[in-house]
């Protein structure tokens, strides 16, 4: 695997991150009170993206959606940019720019980019 190096595009899926990720940690705290902090946390209250306007998302919880969503774009630039890179290893590159939260990460991730495709078969 090549690993690219941390470019702006990387850095601004990195502070969307941030921001999903620390949303949902407050949100599923809230909804699920045993959680407790140190647990691993293993899913996420929002659906896999699509590339269609997410207007009940946004009605929800507007700048986490909002934030999936520029995920999403940001996915499809890479994915261009960098048609044979594996974007699997992509993501995981990217989740684990902050290591203390990598697993939340790559499911946000994994979940924002849903159906975009790397290498082809």
């Amino acid at each position: 695997m090549m690993t690219l190096p941390v470019t702006p595009i990387k850095a601004a899926a990195d502070a969307l991150l941030r921001i999903v990720v620390t949303d949902e940690r407050k949100r599923s705290a809230t909804a699920n009170p045993e959680w407790s902090k140190g647990r691993p946390w293993t899913d996420t209250l929002a659906a896999p993206s699509t590339d269609a306007l997410d207007v009940p998302g946004l009605a929800a919880d507007p700048i986490g959606t909002a934030c999936r969503a520029e995920l999403r774009r940001i996915g499809h630039a890479l994915h261009a940019a960098n048609p044979h890179e594996d974007f699997a290893a992509l993501e995981v590159e990217i989740a684990e720019m902050d290591p203390t939260h990598a697993g939340w990460r790559a499911i946000v991730l994994e979940m924002a980019w849903h159906g975009i495709r790397g290498p082809s078969a």
